[in-house]
């Protein structure tokens, strides 16, 4: 059996085309043989009608002898049968040796009144004959030897084969045409379909003409039409999906369900330190940390109850982690797992703030409060006994009163300027007004404290678009800070220096000073370095907070540092135009 699809087209069509021209061999031998044979028959009765009318007239010898006659005129056998089968007279044999022919088959036919045919061999002669008898009487039967019709059929036969080889040829070839014509178109499509399957979406396939093989290499040229779309919208949901996963902010960790990392995106390696690629490490190594490792193995176990959200300190980098557990199938079917890791330090730290906040709010509020209400319970008493007793009272009241006043409105500025109720209303001013405003207006407390508070600016004026009001918010800030924590016989100094694009104010004194790991924590609400000292000066804790908030809603940058060998600096750069950003 050949390999090749050309060879098993050529055969099976070779096979098809031997098989027809035996059975149209067969056929055409067997049509041509009745054809004969009918035409034989016909010409016998015609010779046999032609003669009967003389033969019926003779008798005896003179019959025998016109019976021989005409045999050896037509070449035919000639045969005279009486009414109850005897022979007359025969042109082969002598009639009296021959048997009574009543019982055959043309005879009984001729007999009947019926022209009577027969094919069959001769008894008395030994050979096949075509027989005819007329129904005259006595009856008239002519025969012919079918040794002619066989040496007909014979040369008809080797006609037939000439012609068969020769039709054999040409179908032959126009066979191994077809087939290797068929076999080309589809060796082009199975190279087309292998080319498709292995990506390749813009080989050409050629369509030719419009039988089955066209519709299928259509067929095939819009699947891969189809498939080229498919394909492109998948790479582009694939690269959409990268994309997201690229710049997700969550760490996102597939694993299969032997454990290993199928896919790590930039935030997971980033969070778990993992190198490039991660996938040669499985999710046990990149997690590490028990309580993970705990979640993982329940979420494994237990697919369908996956674990609650763990909460861990990852220690590198430091920070918080909030850690979930999906269960995912993976390539294969597996229960694999899917892990997204999210940076709670933020959140975990404003929590820390808002709760150390009300805590610090609830005890600022209790200390003046409950200054005032024993200075009010045992005022009515101080009055009739001690009236110098009761005016401290009355004055611990009003100081306490005060302090609750200063401490609500910095917890209402501060709360205005977090939910955004303070916009910034720009005007062109000279930003060296705020710092004078806020040097005079502080000039008094400082000379009280025994502290030289001073402001420097540029001698011609600094015009700028600025929100003036917030600016000597910041500066009141500062500077009130920079005259309480400031002992007798120090100094503090305001600064404006303008830049081309930016307002550098700085305020510097030689106070007590900050730690230099203070500085990160001054600005959350309430911090105090030294809480004792900070209530005893009447400050709220919220000072620092409100200029931070302010200088980013002014789209600046606020820097704090200690000055050597005491004091501290802190630099507020704003925009000189309100519009635009302040540079560092």
């Amino acid at each position: 059996m050949p390999r090749t699809l050309f060879g098993r087209l050529l055969l099976h069509s070779v096979a098809v085309l031997a098989v027809f021209l035996a059975v149209a061999g067969m056929a055409g031998s067997r049509f041509v043989d009745r054809w004969e044979t009918e035409r034989v028959g016909r010409d016998l009765e015609g010779v046999a009608w032609a003669a009967a009318p003389r033969l019926v007239e003779l008798a005896g010898g003179a019959l025998q002898a016109e019976v021989r006659r005409l045999a050896e005129r037509t070449g035919l056998r000639v045969t005279v049968i009486r009414a109850d089968g005897v022979v007359l007279a025969d042109s082969h044999r002598d009639p009296a040796t021959m048997e009574n022919h009543a019982g055959r088959p043309e005879v009984r036919e001729a007999l009947a009144g019926r022209v009577g045919h027969a094919v069959r061999r001769s008894a008395s002669i030994g050979e096949p004959l075509v027989y005819v008898a007329v129904p005259a009487t006595p009856v008239v039967r002519v025969a012919r030897s079918l040794a002619s019709v066989a040496a007909l059929q014979r040369e008809l036969r080797k006609r037939l084969g000439i012609a068969a080889i020769l039709g054999f040829g040409v179908a032959f070839g126009l066979a191994a045409v077809f087939s290797r014509n068929t076999a080309r178109r589809l060796r082009r499509m199975t190279e087309f379909a292998t080319r498709a399957g292995a990506g390749d979406l813009e080989a050409p396939l050629a369509v030719g003409g419009a039988d089955e093989l066209a519709d299928l290499e259509r067929a095939l040229g819009g699947l891969r039409d189809a498939l080229r779309e498919e394909l492109r919208l998948l790479r582009a949901e694939r690269a959409r999906l990268h994309s997201l996963l690229d710049h997700l902010p969550d760490g996102i960790l597939v694993l299969g369900r032997d454990g290993r990392i199928r896919m790590a995106n930039p935030a997971a390696r980033r969070i778990l330190r993992l190198g490039h690629p991660a996938e040669d490490r499985t999710g046990a190594e990149a997690l590490r940390h028990p309580d993970l490792l705990a979640a993982l193995a329940r979420c494994q176990a237990d697919p369908a109850h996956p674990p609650d959200p763990v909460a861990v300190t990852w220690p590198d980098p430091p920070c918080r982690l909030l850690a979930r557990f999906v269960p995912h199938p993976d390539e294969e079917g597996g229960a694999g797992v899917l892990v997204v890791l999210r940076d709670v330090t933020r959140q975990h730290e404003l929590e820390r703030m808002r709760r150390d906040f009300v805590a610090n709010l609830a005890h600022e509020l209790r200390t003046p409060l409950t200054a005032i209400r024993g200075a009010a319970e045992t005022l009515p008493e101080a009055l009739d006994e001690d009236p110098g007793a009761a005016a401290r009272f009355l004055e611990s009241i009003r100081r306490n009163a005060r302090r609750l006043e200063a401490l609500l409105q910095d917890v209402a500025e501060l709360a205005r300027i977090e939910a955004g109720a303070a916009p910034l209303r720009p005007e062109r001013v000279d930003a060296r007004a705020p710092v004078r405003t806020v040097v005079e207006m502080f000039s008094a407390e400082a000379e009280r404290a025994g502290v030289d508070l001073a402001a420097e600016v540029p001698p011609d004026p600094v015009e700028a678009s600025i929100d003036p009001e917030k600016l000597e918010s910041i500066l009141i800030n500062l500077v009130q800070n920079a005259v309480r924590y400031t002992p007798a016989g120090g100094r503090a100094r305001v600064r404006l220096e303008a830049r081309d694009d930016r307002l550098v104010y700085r305020v510097e004194d030689t106070g007590i000073g900050i730690p230099p790991s203070e500085i990160p924590r001054v600005t959350e609400r309430f911090y105090r370095v030294d809480p004792g000292r900070s209530r005893a000066t009447g400050g709220t804790g919220l000072g620092l907070a409100i200029v931070k908030h302010l200088t980013e809603l002014m789209g600046g940058a606020l820097r704090i540092e200690p000055l050597h060998p005491q004091g501290t600096r802190v630099t507020v750069t704003v925009p000189r135009d309100a519009a635009a950003p302040a540079a560092p």
